[in-house]
């Protein structure tokens, strides 16, 4: 039998990167500008970044067995969310960093298994990333990979695919985020994680 999991919504093609201070100013500086410096054009390149697709109200998702639909929680997409991603740069050196990408070209994507025996949902395993507090917007969660039967795909489809915009970079001050999470701030929800200017005083609460 063939399982097919179909998501139309919109993609995002995001990147975390570590920045130093004198590039986090140049960035505070002139905002979205950056995009078109020269020097600044390596923020698609290497390994930080995260591509997949937004999980909300937007995104239609359908589960099919053999081209019929069948019964799915979609709650389960978003019931365990990655935390390795941030870990990481929380865990080094790094002291500052900068979400760079754009997060609303609509799309269609679908994973395929072929060969499967039955369908089980409990079998699925969704790899998502919860950056509710990284854009500054609750609920945001991005559909990085899929496993059904701790297999991976068999094929994937990626179409429909439309135009779209750059979010404004927003640098954060990871020293400020590690001094919050040492005292017991929430890590997945919450304000958005803090930028260079923001200090003690005008933060809002977590």
């Amino acid at each position: 039998m063939e399982l097919v999991f179909t998501a139309h919504g919109h993609s995002c093609d995001l990147a975390l990167h570590p920045v130093s201070e004198k590039t986090a100013r140049t960035i505070e500086k002139y905002g979205s500008e950056v995009y078109s410096m020269k020097a600044l054009d390596w923020w698609r390149k290497g390994k930080t970044a995260t591509w997949g697709m937004r999980i909300d109200d937007l995104c239609h998702i359908q589960v099919s067995l053999d081209g019929k639909p069948v019964e799915f929680d979609y709650e389960r997409i978003v019931a365990d969310p990655l935390r390795i991603r941030r870990r990481m740069f929380l865990d080094s050196r790094a002291k500052y960093l900068c979400v760079l990408g754009f997060d609303n070209e609509v799309c269609r994507f679908s994973w395929k298994w072929t060969g499967v025996d039955s369908f089980n949902p409990d079998r699925f395993e969704f790899m998502v990333h919860q950056w509710d507090r990284i854009m500054g917007e609750d609920g945001y969660f991005i559909l990085d990979e899929i496993r059904y039967n701790n297999e991976f795909a068999t094929n994937h489809d990626w179409c429909d695919a439309s135009g779209f915009t750059l979010v404004p970079p927003r640098i954060i001050d990871l020293d400020e985020v590690r001094r919050e999470l040492a005292e017991g701030g929430p890590e997945h929800i919450g304000s958005p994680f803090p930028s260079p200017h923001i200090t003690a005083s005008t933060k809002h609460p977590g």
